[in-house]
């Protein structure tokens, strides 16, 4: 009987347990968009005019009618990070969450770690990323109180030592909570923050806590021509979203013959909107058993060779299984391609992707 009254209990938990964190806070925690551009891979032109003015009244009035309410700010350890401390960089840092704030938009504050700071490598032991969240915590403590989230760090790797990372992470969240003991703080599971990971990941025992994921199910679809990735996703092009035999049979002429192979097992696996359903219902389930927080925190298609229809239905079907769980999202990204890839155009008006307004945030362009 107890263990029944348990599952039941846990089968109408909220969908998004606070776990301690403020409700303010939680209440804006739902759709988000990442700002990939602002302090992460710049461009030669990242001068002191586009760290001031990177985001325009257009890109607000773009938030509002997606519905955004908090960004990731993803921040670059090349421009933030200097030998365990935070560079001089960061007061053009507080400028943008001054702004971030006045619009009453939230901030999840992401050291976006590219693998700059070699966290898994032989001989690191990530004193670094103590000190250097010890001394921003420091710097914020009082300021910002339910309006920005540390992010501890992007994607952690980790895949032959994950518990070295779950260590690391938790000596984080300890000098952090020293330090600001009222922060909210977003943890991350190891092999690029997986649905896989995220499944077997121990909760910390501190509350007041977020735990994020990201999805790119599945990878060959939403990675395929993406020059950054490994030689198969990289060659490929046109696959179809729902896969099955059928649809895949008609693109593989346009692919070279070496990778028939992996576009059969590709239209074996029929990935396909009930399979995205699954996937993400994974996090929600550990989340609520848990009674802690998940966030989808990147989620998106490389738009070079993916064919328009099947990127729309994939965006379809992401759309119907985050309403279906509510779950907390920001697409990567709003200034980046594989989301609605934002860019100023010749007059200094602003360009987003109509397909992903049209099939994920059903808004018209």
């Amino acid at each position: 009987m107890i263990s029944l009254l348990a599952a039941t209990l846990i089968s109408l938990a909220s969908p998004n347990p606070s776990n301690g964190v403020p409700q303010p806070l939680l209440s804006r925690l739902t759709t988000g968009v990442n700002i990939t551009r602002w302090f992460c891979y710049l461009g030669a032109d990242a001068n002191d005019a586009h760290f001031a003015n990177y985001l325009k009244e257009a890109d607000y009035k773009n938030f509002s009618r997606i519905g955004a309410k908090f960004v990731r700010l993803c921040v670059s350890p090349d421009f933030i990070y200097s030998n365990g401390k935070p560079s001089a960089n960061l007061a053009k840092i507080d400028v943008a969450l001054s702004q971030l704030k006045r619009r009453k938009i939230a901030v999840i504050w992401d050291l976006h770690d590219n693998g700059q700071l070699g966290l898994d490598k032989p001989g690191s032991n990530g004193a670094g990323l103590v000190s250097f969240w010890s001394s921003l915590a420091k710097h914020y403590k009082g300021k910002y109180g339910t309006d920005v989230v540390f992010e501890v760090v992007n994607e952690p790797v980790f895949r032959d030592n994950p518990n070295d990372w779950y260590k690391l992470q938790a000596k984080v969240v300890a000098a952090i909570r020293k330090e600001d003991p009222k922060r909210t703080i977003m943890v991350s599971p190891t092999s690029w923050s997986g649905i896989d990971s995220l499944k077997t990941m121990a909760v910390l025992p501190e509350k007041n806590l977020v735990y994020t994921f990201h999805c790119y199910d599945p990878f060959l679809f939403s990675h395929q021509g993406a020059e950054w990735v490994g030689d198969i996703p990289k060659n490929l092009n046109s696959l179809p979203f729902p896969s099955s035999p059928e649809a895949v049979q008609a693109v593989t002429g346009k692919n070279d013959a070496k990778y028939a192979g992996t576009l059969q097992d590709y239209g074996k696996q029929r990935f396909d909107a009930q399979y995205l359903d699954a996937r993400l219902k994974i996090a929600v389930d550990w989340g609520n058993r848990n009674q802690v927080p998940v966030l989808l925190g990147e989620f998106g298609i490389y738009p070079k060779v993916a064919p328009v229809d099947s990127r729309a239905r994939w965006f379809e079907a992401m759309k119907a299984a985050i309403s279906r769980y509510k779950l907390p999202n920001a697409i990567w990204g709003y200034d980046d391609g594989l989301g609605l890839g934002r860019r100023l155009n010749a007059d200094g008006s602003v360009w987003v992707d109509e397909n992903v307004l049209t099939h994920f945030y059903k808004v018209k362009p």
